[in-house]
């Protein structure tokens, strides 16, 4: 088995040759190695039975980024493979994850455009891939997704219609898991987008989505009508807010549809020009994080602090916290009441960092992570996580 050393030799030897063969194109290159302290690598609960089994964590980690334009078409690739070797995680001491990000665009005239973005995580850490805050089960999966856009401009600057299509795939190594959680997405979407002035829009959306499961019984449709309205009241301060409606009919013989307005709201605050702020909150249906219910209604609040505390030194602060309510209406024909129980389920996401640039190629990193699952309806998953490392960033 290759060591922690090995790895990191190896890696860096890739990066600097490619480096080298990547001189003078727009490619850039950078090699993070991260060492960490985690309290709970398993995500498991502190009971009787079972406590939380810490670890070092050694953690090696290429990035790849191009970005170029020729003519018309935009391409941007972002590929980031790494290693994890943990000093204490029994029977599975290593891993490797591999993050993938491909954006093209091409503009066919002034007015037409087109988009495609590609995303794809092989990793153990779901909590950071959905942008829903669903915490899923801590196994290796593969997460999947393909979104299109095509905009064009009825009237020049003023009026545009987008329609967009995507697809998703999510899938669990371990057959067992698999089972119920493993799905597939299909959807797509209209936008009807009127600029109002130089610093106001609104637009009138319209989605469908299609959740394919392995297991039928979880298979769903959702419809979504909404309108947006973002304005920038002052150079520093924008907001956009989207209200509606959506519906999902389950697939379920015993789950009920379920419909509900939903709303999301989103501010970015500048009050000087080291500071930026963003707070945010919503509130909607989501899928569903567990088998025994089709769906969820819930309620979310995030918050993000960036702040330049000098020319070399960067501090961020970022929190997240959501509550999902889940009913027995829709409940799944899993649900046994004699077991299973309503409720809601509580989490929490923290990150604090600080970076440090030494120079223009190197900077240092010292960060904290914490997550924590309370739930009513699985509390045999409830569990909390701190995570502390030291980072060395190197641009090759």
């Amino acid at each position: 088995m290759m060591t922690p050393r090995f790895l990191l030799i190896f890696l860096l030897a890739i990066g600097y040759h490619t480096a080298a063969s990547a001189e003078g194109l727009p490619v850039d290159i950078y090699n993070f190695f991260r060492v960490e302290y985690d309290d709970n690598v398993f995500t498991t609960g502190d009971t009787d039975e079972v406590e939380p089994v810490e670890s070092l964590v050694l953690i090696e980690q290429v990035e790849l980024l191009l970005d170029t334009k020729q003519g018309n078409t935009y391409y941007g690739l972002r590929y980031s493979p790494s290693y994890h070797w943990y000093e204490d995680r029994p029977e599975d001491d290593d891993d490797w994850y591999h993050q993938w990000d491909l954006i093209l665009e091409h503009d066919f005239s002034p007015r037409t455009s087109a988009q495609l973005k590609h995303t794809l995580r092989y990793t153990e850490e779901s909590e950071l891939v959905e942008d829903d805050v669903t915490f899923r089960n801590n196994n290796g999966f593969l997460y999947n997704a393909v979104v299109g856009y095509w905009t064009t401009q009825l009237r020049p600057d003023t009026t545009s219609v987008r329609v967009n299509g995507r697809f998703t795939d999510f899938s669990y190594e371990e057959d067992d898991v698999a089972e119920f959680n493993d799905y597939q997405e299909y959807g797509g979407g209209l936008d009807l987008i009127q600029n109002l002035s130089a610093v106001a829009s609104i637009a009138l959306n319209a989605s469908y989505r299609e959740l394919d499961y392995e297991t039928d019984f979880r298979d769903a449709e959702v419809w979504r009508i909404a309108t947006t309205y973002s304005r920038q009241l002052n150079p520093n301060l924008q907001t956009t807010l989207a209200l509606g409606w959506e519906q999902q009919n389950s697939d379920d013989p015993v789950s009920e549809d379920v419909d509900s307005p939903f709303a999301d709201i989103s501010i970015v605050l500048l009050p000087g020009s080291s500071t930026r702020l963003t707070l945010g909150g919503g509130y909607g249906i989501k899928k569903s994080p567990v088998n025994i219910f089709s769906s969820q209604e819930r309620a979310w609040v995030f918050g993000r602090l960036n702040q330049e505390l000098s020319a070399a030194i960067d501090f961020m602060l970022q929190g997240t916290f959501s509550t999902g309510e889940f009913d027995e209406d829709s409940a799944t024909s899993l649900f046994d009441p004699a077991v299973n129980s309503d409720g809601s389920e509580d989490t929490v996401q923290l990150l604090m960092a600080l970076t440090y640039e030494l120079n223009v190629r190197n900077s240092l990193e010292l960060s904290w992570r914490y997550t924590e699952l309370d739930s009513d309806v699985r509390p045999d998953s409830d569990y909390d996580r701190n995570r502390y490392y030291l980072g060395w960033k190197l641009r090759l």
